[in-house]
């Protein structure tokens, strides 16, 4: 059974969740109005207390309201960097930025990218390597000018939090800043693009009858980088994918430093997503990070 302590956070954060949406969700209606014309029904297809995104499923619309609204204004500019590069994206249809702000585009209707959408693996590739060509302009998130001191900043800053959080040991940690010291020189020598950021398969969208990509989507955490870091996280659960965005890609060699660096890549997303699990209440999810991170360390 819950602590009377237990039960009451999880009925305060149960509470202030319904608030949060109801708050989220009225600035999507209201949105949705101005496009529309007049009121749906929304389905929530993801909530936090500071984000959500909804489905009008009649008028075939998807609004996303953040309360961070230069995420949103970035993910449009960037949309249409993409869009101009030969990327497919979804259609934008409005930005409204008042107390939230609530971006509205047209549904795609797929799938997400998975391994056997043969044709659709290669022609993401394709497409990530004109997304690729886009252009960089660091700094970095961390204010660094390069790359390798802003990985090692990065890695060193999430392996600190794991411990912070007691989910590793003094040389789990020790162990991990290792690994990723050792790296430096390879990481030196890094091409740096602008990377979509967050490219889970969820983030491309396919028709699976025709094996085709039809968006690229969710853009609001486009960041510089390595354009290994984009395929570590977009074969992050299925490694099966590799081979063939490689192939797509073209200008990527599929060889030892290169399966070296996924693997680091993906460790490192591991490791950085264990806190953000954390601090959204996703603790088992957060847990099975955790052991994919000491079987990485045992592989090595």
């Amino acid at each position: 059974m819950l602590g009377s302590n237990a039960y009451k956070e999880r009925r305060d954060w149960y509470t202030f969740m319904l608030m949060s949406t109801s708050k989220l969700e009225l600035a999507a209606k209201t949105s949705m109005t101005k496009y529309v014309g007049k009121p749906e029904a929304l389905t929530p297809l993801y909530v936090q207390p500071d984000r959500a995104i909804f489905l009008a499923a009649s008028s075939r619309l998807i609004l996303k309201v953040y309360t961070d609204k230069t995420a949103l204004q970035k993910e449009v500019e960037v949309a249409r960097e993409a869009q101009a590069a030969g990327v497919p994206t979804p259609e934008m249809i409005g930005l409204e930025i008042e107390e939230l702000a609530v971006l509205t585009m047209r549904q795609v209707i797929g799938t997400p990218l998975s391994a056997r959408n043969k044709n659709a693996i290669q022609a993401a590739g394709k497409y990530l390597r004109k997304f690729h060509r886009i252009g960089a302009r660091p700094p970095f998130s961390g204010g660094q000018t390069k790359w390798d001191e802003f990985i090692l900043w990065w890695s060193f800053k999430e392996i600190d939090a794991l411990y912070d959080l007691s989910v590793c040991d003094e040389n789990e940690r020790d162990e991990l800043k290792d690994r990723f010291q050792k790296l430096k020189p390879i990481l030196e020598s890094r091409p740096v693009v602008l990377l979509h950021g967050d490219l889970q398969a969820d983030h491309i969208i396919v028709d699976p009858k025709a094996d085709k990509v039809l968006a690229f989507i969710d853009f609001a955490d486009a960041q510089h980088g390595d354009p290994l870091l984009d395929i570590a996280v977009l074969t992050l659960r299925d490694p099966e994918l590799t081979p063939l965005l490689l192939k797509g890609y073209e200008s990527i060699e599929d060889n030892k430093q290169t399966q070296n660096m996924i693997s680091h890549y993906r460790l490192l997303r591991h490791i950085a997503e264990i806190p953000w699990l954390y601090q959204r209440g996703y603790k088992e999810l957060a847990n099975k990070n955790m052991l994919r991170v000491r079987a990485a360390l045992h592989r090595f």
